[in-house]
């Protein structure tokens, strides 16, 4: 198992936002994919606490696939599906069968990739969500680091970006406003956001 100290920080954090958004729906089985799962850090904590939710991670990178098999087997976890390969960037009707159809999602789940990948990272996953996502009900959540109209505070998170953007300068954290844009043309729209510790914020968007 691979640990990332700050997935083992905020999973928590976001779980209290994930129970308060998912208080009056997770009664009923649901079903949750999760973009750039990463370590599997988040997805089995998550899935531990929502056993009525089928949980399906995956990755672009096939190395993290072992870690996040192993938190599921370490856990127990019968809600947690096998990791499967996704490029966000490619169409929907390219990607693995379970995962590729139509308003089939109640929710999905994105951390730490949009600041920390391409601008067309960000454009593929809300396009993805605009077709997966169940019509009316289906959320889009995400979290990280962002900026507001044009500003990026506090300090550490300027410096954040800049350092960022030193690695590779098609990364860098994105403006809340551009991210309302393009939810737009994929029928979305932005419903709340939490304030979150470290100077991150979790954003909660509604298919219309």
């Amino acid at each position: 198992m691979i640990s990332a100290p700050a997935a083992e920080r905020n999973k928590e954090p976001i779980l209290n936002v994930l129970k308060e958004i998912l208080a009056e729906k997770c009664s009923r089985p649901m079903k949750a994919l999760e973009i750039a799962s990463g370590t599997g850090q988040h997805i089995t904590h998550f899935a531990k606490n929502f056993p009525s939710i089928h949980w399906k991670p995956s990755d672009v990178d096939k190395r993290y696939f072992a870690s996040i098999t192993a938190y599921k087997e370490a856990e127990g976890l019968t809600n947690v599906a096998e990791p499967v390969f996704i490029d966000i960037t490619s169409a929907t009707e390219d990607w693995p069968e379970g995962v590729k159809n139509n308003e089939e999602f109640d929710f999905i789940y994105c951390a730490n990739m949009i600041h920390i990948s391409p601008f067309e990272t960000t454009v593929g996953l809300f396009n993805a969500a605009g077709k997966l996502l169940k019509k009316s009900s289906g959320l889009l959540i995400t979290y990280g680091p962002y900026a507001e109209n044009g500003n990026l505070e506090p300090d550490s998170n300027v410096t954040f970006d800049e350092g960022l953007r030193a690695q590779n300068p098609q990364w860098g954290v994105r403006d809340i406003e551009d991210l309302i844009n393009i939810a737009a043309e994929n029928g979305i729209k932005l419903l709340k956001r939490y304030e979150m510790p470290a100077n991150n914020k979790t954003l909660v968007w509604s298919k219309e």
